[in-house]
């Protein structure tokens, strides 16, 4: 009998046939270090990934409690939004922060905490001389929630307020799901391709990105849970355990759809949410280590 694993991924480089470059994609991979980056270009609308024509870059790393080592990943992520920028021939003036998910679930307020600590702007360009302002742009903050706590879809919510702030740039800030449990809390990925709340647990809300918004996004998110179908596919590959009886120790095949997060995420939490919003302030703000 063959078991559905339900394994979900929100990762370019975690899809089936990744490794196996053909004329649809590229991908290359790049060690510094303790870092690990992996660049995946989807060239054509049907391809092997099932990802939409953009680029996916994923920052992976070993050490997140470390000072020095966080800075090291800021670097990284940073250099790879510089990279993004440019390959869009990106100018922005003014940005709009998303910062996407629930804050009061510890494993889906990645966007939120982000949000909280950027460098909001845009009250300031509106009301004060702008040349105070040098080294910095008009950058804007959201924090839309999620469906269950304003009965809004995000895209309506962030539709809004693009219309009416007009930014040049939305930057998205998500939570995501990995296949991988050894990635869980230790790796970033960025896109150019928009993104879709909630697709890596099934959960799919409507997708935020340049043909439903009409400006250019870019998606960051950190994995941060996994679904118990991934940790089944270890434990059965190291084991080789008997499909059947993993069926009946689950009783229920739904039980394979439950999401699951380490023990540590309340802590690891505010090191993510400090290496996304630093590196989002100084993308952002060119001069922003001198203010």
């Amino acid at each position: 009998m063959k078991l559905d694993y339900s394994i979900r991924t929100d990762f370019a480089d975690e899809m089936e046939g990744c490794t196996r470059q053909d004329a649809t994609f590229t991908h290359k991979k790049r060690t510094r270090g303790h870092i690990q980056s992996s660049y995946i270009q989807v060239l054509t609308k049907d391809n092997a990934l099932g990802k939409e024509v953009g680029d996916y870059v994923s920052v992976q790393f070993a050490h997140l409690f470390d000072h020095d080592q966080r800075e090291a990943i800021i670097d990284e992520v940073c250099a790879q939004l510089r990279t993004m920028f440019r390959s869009m021939k990106l100018k922005p003036k003014r940005i709009l922060v998303a910062g996407l998910g629930n804050r009061f679930i510890t494993s889906d307020a990645l966007g939120p905490k982000v949000c909280d600590d950027i460098l909001v702007t845009a009250h300031y360009y509106a009301n004060e001389d702008q040349q105070m302002l040098k080294g910095t742009r008009n950058v804007a903050v959201i924090q839309p929630g999620v469906m269950g706590q304003t009965g809004l879809e995000s895209l309506s919510i962030i539709r809004g307020l693009v219309n009416s702030y007009h930014p040049d740039l939305l930057i998205a800030v998500d939570a995501l799901a990995t296949r991988n449990i050894a990635r869980i809390n230790r790796v970033i990925q960025i896109n150019n391709t928009g993104i879709q709340p909630g697709s890596g647990v099934g959960n799919h809300r409507s997708a935020l990105n340049k043909e439903s918004l009409g400006i250019p996004v870019i998606a960051i998110g950190v994995a941060t849970v996994t679904s118990i179908g991934a940790i089944l596919a270890d434990l059965m590959e190291e084991t080789q355990m008997d499909q059947e009886m993993v069926l009946q120790q689950l009783k229920q095949k739904e039980q394979l759809d439950l999401v699951v997060t380490p023990k540590s995420m309340d802590d690891e939490l505010k090191h993510l949410s400090y290496l996304l919003s630093e590196s989002i302030n100084r993308i952002v703000h060119p001069n922003y280590l001198k203010l």
